[in-house]
C-alpha cells in the first residue's frame, strides 16, 4: 500500500481515507469522518487520523477550495516548457488580481482539445496566496502531518470523475460556494466559482420559516426542491439560489460552443455535500435539458462486505474529494 492519503477539511467535518490498489481496481483501506468542534481543526484531524488507523509516517494529500486560490486557464503563446517558465509572470501579471509577490504561482500546459493552433497553448495557471500556505502548514506542523501533494477540490475530482470519451460539467456543491470545471475530454477548459453553497440554502430557510438552523437544514435535506412536499413552501425558497448556480452553468455551455463545441454536454456531474439535495438532479436537468449524475467517487472500488462496514454512509457523492485526494498518485 501507498504511504500517503487524503484529508479533506470541511467547513463541518474533516474526513480522511487511505486507499490500496488491487487487482479488481481500488480497496477503501482507512477511513474516518469527525466533526469540527470547539477543540478545533488539529483535535479533529488528529482523532480522524487515530480512528481511522493511519500511520503516522503516512504523508497527507490535500485540497484547496477553488475560492481560497486564483485560478485561470489561458490562452499563451506557443513556447517550450523553459521559455514558459520564465515568461509565467508576465503571463501571469494579467490574470491575478492581487501582487505576484503575495502568491505561490503554479502552472502546467495543457493538451490541446478542439483548438488546433501551431502558435498558441493552453496553459492553467494557479496562484495560491502565501498567507493560506503558511496557515496549511501550522495546521500540518501543530498535528504532526507530513506534507505530500497539494491542489485544488475540482482536480481532485477530476481525477476520480473525468471521463476522456466525453464533455462533462463537473460540479462541487459546497457549503459556502459551487464550483465548476469544464472537461472538454478530460482536459480542463474552464474553472468558475459561484458564491452560493448549501450554507446560504440554509440561511434563508431560518429567516423565511423562522426556524432554527439545525430544523433549516433538516428541511433542506427532507423537503429540497420537491413541489409535492410542504405545498413546496421550501422549494420555493430555494429555487431562486439554485437558479444562480444555473446561470452559471449556462455561462459554461455558452464558453463551450465559443470553442467550437456545438453539442450540449454529454453529462453535468453533481459532488459535494449539496449534490443529495432532495429534488435537484430533475430540477437542473429540466431547466438544462442535459443528463445530470450523481458523482460516485466508489465506481472504481471493491463493494465487498469490509466496503460495506467501513463505509455506513448515505451521500457517498461528500466523499469525492478525500477519495480524489486518496488516490493521487495512482491516477
Amino acid at each position: 500500500m501507498k504511504n500517503w492519503f487524503g484529508l479533506d477539511i470541511g467547513s463541518n467535518q474533516v474526513k480522511v481515507l487511505q486507499a490500496e490498489k488491487v487487482s479488481q481496481g481500488f480497496r477503501v483501506a482507512r477511513m474516518a469522518a469527525v466533526p469540527l468542534k470547539a477543540d478545533g481543526l488539529t483535535e479533529a484531524i488528529k482523532t480522524a487520523i487515530k480512528e481511522a488507523k493511519i500511520k503516522a509516517s503516512s504523508e497527507v494529500n490535500v485540497a484547496l477550495a477553488e475560492s481560497e486560490v486564483f485560478t485561470r486557464i489561458i490562452e499563451a503563446p506557443k513556447l517550450s516548457e523553459m521559455e514558459l517558465a520564465s515568461s509565467i509572470r508576465y503571463e501571469a501579471e494579467q490574470y491575478i488580481p492581487i501582487a505576484l509577490s503575495e502568491v505561490e504561482l503554479f502552472h502546467q500546459i495543457l493538451p490541446i482539445d478542439e483548438i488546433k493552433s501551431d502558435k498558441s497553448m493552453k496553459v492553467l495557471l494557479i496562484a495560491v496566496p502565501k498567507t493560506r500556505i503558511q496557515q496549511l502548514m501550522q495546521i500540518f506542523d501543530q498535528a504532526d502531518l507530513i506534507p505530500g501533494g497539494l491542489e485544488t477540490e475540482l482536480f481532485s475530482l477530476k481525477r476520480i470523475l473525468g471521463d476522456e470519451k466525453k464533455v462533462q460539467i463537473l460540479t462541487s456543491f459546497g457549503y459556502k460556494t459551487t464550483d465548476l470545471m469544464v472537461l472538454n475530454h478530460n482536459i480542463p477548459s474552464f474553472t468558475y466559482s459561484a458564491n452560493v453553497g448549501g450554507m446560504a440554502l440554509t440561511k434563508s430557510l431560518v429567516n423565511e420559516l423562522s426556524l432554527s438552523f439545525e430544523q433549516a437544514e433538516e428541511y433542506k435535506k427532507t423537503y429540497g426542491l420537491r413541489e409535492d412536499l410542504l405545498e413546496g413552501k421550501v422549494a420555493k425558497i430555494l429555487q431562486p439560489f439554485i437558479e444562480e448556480i444555473i446561470e452559471q452553468i449556462k455561462k459554461a455551455m455558452i464558453y463551450l460552443q465559443q470553442q467550437g463545441y456545438n453539442k450540449p454536454p454529454n453529462e453535468l456531474i453533481l459532488a459535494g455535500g449539496g449534490a443529495m439535495l432532495a429534488g435537484l438532479s430533475g430540477f437542473l436537468a429540466a431547466k438544462l435539458n442535459i443528463e445530470v449524475v450523481i458523482a460516485d467517487p466508489f465506481k472504481n472500488f471493491l463493494h465487498d462486505e469490509d466496503f460495506k462496514k467501513k463505509f455506513p454512509y448515505e451521500n457517498s457523492s461528500q466523499w469525492a474529494t478525500v477519495t480524489g485526494l486518496a488516490l493521487k498518485g495512482w491516477l
